[in-house]
């Protein structure tokens, strides 16, 4: 090193430069050696961690076109003549290459114009998520073995707007929900009935329950807990206790379920954390399918156990009670707080003669937690969110179960 520093700048070669960086570095600056160490140990870290790893493998084209060979009598043995990766033949159009087709002249046929399928399959899903039955019902099957369109012109109509549109979702839906058939009103009459029961032929608004996930967005968001924090890890809402550990092994890292805290409670049901053993028991009560097998056409039933989730589950109770506290801090009269509750959840006030319905109720349920605070106080005690001490526990319980019976009308619970 010496000898290289009484060496002229000018004259010093690349290597002697390297040497005396190499020398400073590693003898002379602090700095870099502590950098050093660190990244030494970030190495090792690493190499650690890549041991636990296992191996997988790594998918990538084929260097020659993807071939197979038509079997003699089925035996792999007996090999004959060459088939080519290719696309059916019933949907080309003549200009696609008999050979070297791959995974992406596959996907650019699927969105092509010469492939109406994709465009069809997509719109119908859509109308069926807006209007609760697809054109073609069979929203799954659009082989022979699913059904009809029954109105096959309009199909075809969404499909070639879908394409042209430049595949806009939006587009779609906005078209969709601002048709006149999309608007219609669902009040039937009793011709159109019988002429038509299960509203086959679109002569009037479709009814079905909202789905799983909508029913409790819908409670949190009417009562103000929604959180609408966009993305993050999943959250661990309300469940009850015990349903993990009736299916999970002992070695199990999911063996037991943990409650999350606060805003958890409240995101989107987007974000639950869904264990494919044991789906969420309300979910499940609703007709949410589980995560074992692809779904795209949920199944819709009525039973008690539903009814009996919107009416005593906490997440349902517990929006109720912040609904019903905001209704009575709206106004001072029953009409006014009424409105309130029908407006939030219904989007409508009541007419006169279900005011009186529900006046009746009301003041049934007063006279019953006023003469009993302690059953009062445990309605109020319906989940994790501070109970507002503001208002009287018996006139607050009494409002809560009006909001409960509002939200579990059936003009609530469906489209």
């Amino acid at each position: 090193i010496n000898a290289i520093l009484r060496t002229p700048l000018a004259e010093r070669t690349e290597a002697q430069n390297k040497s005396l960086l190499t020398h400073y570095t590693k003898a002379i600056d602090p700095i870099f050696a502590k950098l050093r160490k660190q990244r030494d140990q970030l190495l090792a870290e690493q190499n650690r961690l890549r041991k636990r790893g296992s191996k997988t493998l790594v998918m990538e084209e084929k260097k020659g076109p993807a071939i197979a060979h038509i079997l003699g009598r089925g035996e792999y043995t007996i090999r004959e003549e060459k088939v080519y990766a290719n696309i059916p033949e019933l949907f080309r159009n003549g200009n696609e290459k008999a050979e070297g087709q791959n995974r992406i002249d596959l996907a650019n046929w699927l969105v092509s114009t010469d492939n109406p399928l994709t465009a069809r399959v997509t719109v119908n899903r859509i109308w069926y998520y807006l209007l609760g039955r697809g054109l073609v019902e069979t929203t799954e099957d659009f082989g022979i073995m699913g059904a009809r369109p029954t109105h096959p012109e309009l199909l075809d109509y969404l499909a070639v707007e879908f394409m042209e549109s430049g595949w806009d979702i939006q587009h779609i839906i906005k078209l969709i929900t601002a048709s006149a058939t999309y608007q219609l009103s669902d009040k039937v009459e009793s011709a159109q009935r019988e002429k038509d029961p299960t509203n086959l032929y679109l002569g009037r608004s479709s009814r079905f329950r909202l789905e799983a996930e909508q029913l409790r967005d819908h409670a949190l968001a009417s009562s103000g807990l929604l959180v609408e924090k966009v993305g993050g890890p999943s959250v661990k809402p309300y469940q009850p206790e015990g349903l993990w550990e009736a299916v999970a092994m002992n070695q199990s890292n999911t063996r037991f379920y943990k409650q999350d805290q606060g805003d958890h409670l409240y995101r989107r049901s987007l974000y639950t954390f869904w264990k494919r053993t044991a789906a969420p028991a309300s979910m499940e009560i609703l007709n949410a399918p589980t995560r074992e097998f692809f779904c795209v056409r949920r199944d819709r039933t009525n039973t008690p156990l539903q009814a009996f989730v919107t009416l005593n589950d906490v997440q349902f109770l517990e929006a109720n009670r912040h609904l019903s506290a905001k209704a009575i801090k709206s106004g001072d009269s029953f009409d006014q707080r009424l409105d309130f509750i029908s407006l939030a959840l219904l989007g409508r006030t009541f007419k006169s003669d279900e005011r009186e319905i529900i006046r009746q109720s009301f003041d049934r349920l007063a006279k019953r937690y006023k003469s009993d605070p302690d059953l009062a106080k445990q309605l109020l005690s319906n989940g994790d969110s501070p109970v507002d001490e503001s208002i009287a526990h018996a006139d607050h319980a009494t409002w809560m179960m009006v909001t409960s019976q509002v939200f579990n009308l059936d003009e609530n619970l469906t489209r």
